[in-house]
């Protein structure tokens, strides 16, 4: 049980680079000029004035598109969400059977 701890551990500093690369870094369609950032929304209303008003599942999809490292912080993302999830469930899932 202890190695997925540690496994747990390690991932938090790889989701943490892996989202500033990808996520913060493509962010900055905010400040691209209007005939740039329109051809790049899926979801926002092409009738938006600033670019800025990006909806934030654009920037993501644009993220997953354009570096492929964001799958890898989406991965480990899970994986930290999920691993805590579980230890719960088995922490009371023993809890109830000690009752």
């Amino acid at each position: 049980m202890k190695k997925w701890w540690t496994l747990w551990f390690l991932s938090i500093p790889i989701f943490l680079i892996s989202f500033v690369f990808s996520f913060f870094t493509d962010s900055k369609i905010v400040y691209w000029s209007q005939q740039d950032c329109k051809p790049e929304f899926i979801f926002t209303p092409q009738s938006v004035k600033y670019c800025s008003d990006i909806y934030a599942i654009d920037v993501l999809l644009i993220s997953l598109r354009d570096n492929p490292i964001s799958y890898i912080c989406l991965t480990s993302g899970l994986y930290l969400i999920g691993f805590i999830f579980y230890q719960k469930v088995l922490n009371n899932r023993q809890w109830f059977r000690g009752k």
